[in-house]
């Protein structure tokens, strides 16, 4: 039981890491060169804090990279049984979930911002 739910919390991460790293891609391909993008909003709706396109992009997909194969990397994945194995599994696939929600979010945001500034 313990194998089959390290394949599916790896297949599960694996698709994540597909999306986050298309939507990138994608906005990659969108965002002109030089241009900064859009990190943080203040609560009127404003950006209070750009970062250049490189990090701007590219800093989710790698910190969530690194996070969801952190359970990998660390053995902790071989290792567990049980019912420890099953919340292991609950943990990687809430992870891998709430990283593609979060930079799906952070690039319609940012997509939609400098679409209103006119830069896109």
């Amino acid at each position: 039981m313990e194998s089959a739910l390290r394949i599916v919390g790896d297949g599960l991460s694996i698709a994540a890491l597909a999306i986050i790293s298309s939507t990138a891609l994608t906005a990659w391909k969108r965002v002109p060169r030089g241009l900064a993008v859009p990190m943080l909003w203040s609560r009127d709706g404003t950006p209070s804090w750009r970062a250049p396109k490189l990090l701007g992009l590219l800093i989710i997909p790698v910190l969530a990279t690194l996070m969801i194969f952190a359970f990998t990397l660390s053995g902790l994945t071989f290792t567990t049984r049980g019912l420890d194995a099953i919340m292991l599994l609950c943990v990687r696939a809430t992870l891998a979930a709430l990283m593609a929600l979060a930079q799906t979010f952070h690039l319609r945001f940012a997509l939609r911002t400098l679409h209103d500034e006119g830069r896109l």
